[in-house]
């Protein structure tokens, strides 16, 4: 598995590799790589692959080192359009299957064995995927979150909701406005359902953003807290686990696939003003349309329902079912 070390795509790919070892006995080494000269490589590295003989070497070299393993493997897996020129280029070197995740930069979908997409590409080997893959075991977080409760000695009879916090990115942007109408939209929910929060924010919410919040939302409200600028610690497992409803903000797919995979009412939160490329919005829309989750804009005049619906819970199902169209795909090479 190749990384770029962008925890997102890292998520997703380790996601993949879970989503496999439901149908294989695996074994997976991660090795991080980094692309050189990164705008004249990615300009110039859709050909430098095709020059027969040598394209393989000269991708190498486009890398740090040591960027490719020390061995032939089975399968290559990697997510994030810096990865997917040196992902070709190792598929190519050893014949053997590979599959991508995400934006393939200027490559064909068919320089995959399989290129998964959020939309279709309209091209050889690509599979379109109903969700992000995600490292969610539904039990196992169930079991996280049942230990969370006891330790903030949370009565079952207590409402608890999740609050997933990202910050700028895909096409979204928050501004001071935004933080504070969040704070006053989990204000007035926990005067409307009697909840408490458990808050976490990521590595992209920044400092200022969370004395924001913190500003905005009464302490007795806030059953337990991570607040990424201040102390880092991955505690999303156990809040989805924990959380009788979970709310996440639009800006990570890869948050909201593993908030969607808790099969809890989701609720996606998206700043004033929106601008994501027209392919996410595409695929929030029609997340909403399946009952995975619904939409709501922070400076909406109405609180949001929370809704059961019987379709978050087919949703890793479904996510499963994905791998009956990807395994055949491993053959080619």
């Amino acid at each position: 598995m190749l990384s770029d070390g962008v925890p997102g795509h890292l998520s997703q790919s380790r996601g993949l590799v879970f989503w496999l070892s439901q149908y294989h006995k695996v074994e997976c080494e991660e090795r991080e790589v980094a692309l050189r000269l990164r705008p004249v490589a990615r300009l110039l590295l859709p050909f430098v692959l095709d020059v027969e003989g040598v394209g393989h070497v000269l991708t190498e070299l486009s890398y740090r080192r040591p960027a490719a393993p020390f061995f032939r493997p089975d399968l290559i897996i990697s997510a994030g359009g810096n990865t997917s020129f040196l992902n070709v280029a190792l598929a190519r070197k050893w014949s053997v299957p590979n599959v991508f995740l995400g934006s393939k930069r200027k490559l064909s979908s068919k320089d995959f064995s399989a290129h998964l997409t959020l939309e279709p590409t309209g091209e050889p080997h690509n599979i379109v995927m109903d969700l992000v893959p995600v490292v969610i075991d539904p039990k196992e977080l169930k079991a996280e979150g049942e230990r969370l409760r006891r330790r903030l000695r949370i009565t079952g009879q207590q409402t608890v909701y999740a609050m997933v916090i990202g910050g700028d990115g895909s096409g979204f942007s928050y501004d001071v406005q935004d933080w504070r109408r969040l704070g006053g939209v989990m204000t007035s929910l926990a005067a409307r359902d009697k909840c408490k929060w458990l808050i976490t924010t990521s590595r992209r919410t920044g400092a200022s953003a969370e004395r924001l919040l913190k500003e905005s939302i009464p302490k007795h409200l806030v059953a337990d807290s991570v607040w990424w600028a201040e102390e880092p610690e991955k505690l999303m497992g156990s809040y989805l686990g924990a959380a009788d409803a979970v709310f996440v903000t639009a800006d990570s797919m890869t948050m909201l696939g593993e908030s969607i995979a808790s099969q809890k009412p989701v609720i996606v939160l998206e700043p004033a003003e929106a601008e994501p490329p027209e392919r996410y919005r595409n695929a929030l829309r029609r997340f909403e349309a399946a009952g995975y989750c619904a939409l709501y804009r922070l400076n909406s005049s109405q609180l949001p329902d929370i809704v059961e619906n019987d379709n978050t819970g087919v949703a890793r199902e479904k996510l499963l079912s994905e791998m009956e169209k990807l395994i055949p795909c491993l053959k080619r090479a």
